[in-house]
């Protein structure tokens, strides 16, 4: 029977792991949690916060000497997603939570139904009260994130130029490019290829994701 696994890769910051892991626990079967350990304890950080929650979860360490290279960690998305190809990944950063548009099982059922592989979303940035870069609580203190960062907004784009697409849940098979912005099919990415139009994406104004992007913090 195929699961509904979830991967992400950890280390520069953990402070919002915990969030992560309980905001998906009951969602997915399994949660693939890669760990970019460049020596500085990365790997111990989230161990400790893992063994709490030893069921369903896969730790796996890749260390570098580079800190978090986006080539390599978008590497390490599409090695982990492969092991499984043909069982659906929920792709998430660890400062990210996905709102999906309807029930998860049913998108992926309905994407079953109509060969649809890629399921895609984009950034809602989240801040504090009045703007405010808030300092994030430790689990154990505040179990509501959103509540900690109440004011949603558009402001990634405007601020950086930082690609607001993501691609949120995916078959095993589909690679995806840096900053898991978009899919790689037959060597073209997707918005090179008829926008958000191809074939094997499920229609954006039914299935959109809502990835809440709790990045802009005290730090």
């Amino acid at each position: 029977m195929n699961k509904l696994r979830l991967v992400t890769v950890t280390g520069s910051r953990t402070d919002t792991l915990e969030y992560m892991i309980n905001h998906y626990w009951d969602i997915v079967d399994e949660l693939h949690i890669v760990v970019y350990d460049t020596k500085n304890n990365q790997y111990e950080n989230v161990k400790k916060i893992t063994d709490k929650y030893k069921e369903k979860i896969f730790l796996y360490k890749h260390e570098d000497e580079q800190e978090y290279n986006w080539e390599t960690v978008t590497a390490l998305y599409n090695e982990i997603k492969s092991k499984y190809p043909d069982d659906w990944w929920i792709v998430s950063d660890d400062d990210e939570l996905q709102v999906y548009s309807k029930d998860i099982n049913e998108i992926i059922n309905e994407c079953n139904e109509n060969g649809w592989k890629i399921v895609r979303g984009g950034f809602i940035d989240r801040i504090g009260e009045n703007g405010v870069f808030a300092e994030i609580e430790n689990y154990t203190k505040n179990k509501n994130l959103f509540s900690q960062f109440p004011n949603a907004g558009f402001f990634r784009y405007p601020m950086s130029k930082a690609c607001p697409n993501k691609i949120c849940i995916v078959k095993g098979d589909i690679e995806i490019t840096p900053g898991q912005h978009y899919a790689k099919i037959d060597g073209q990415t997707t918005w090179r290829w008829q926008g958000w139009n191809h074939p094997l994406i499920a229609p954006v104004e039914e299935y959109s994701v809502q990835v809440h992007h709790f990045k802009w913090d005290k730090t």
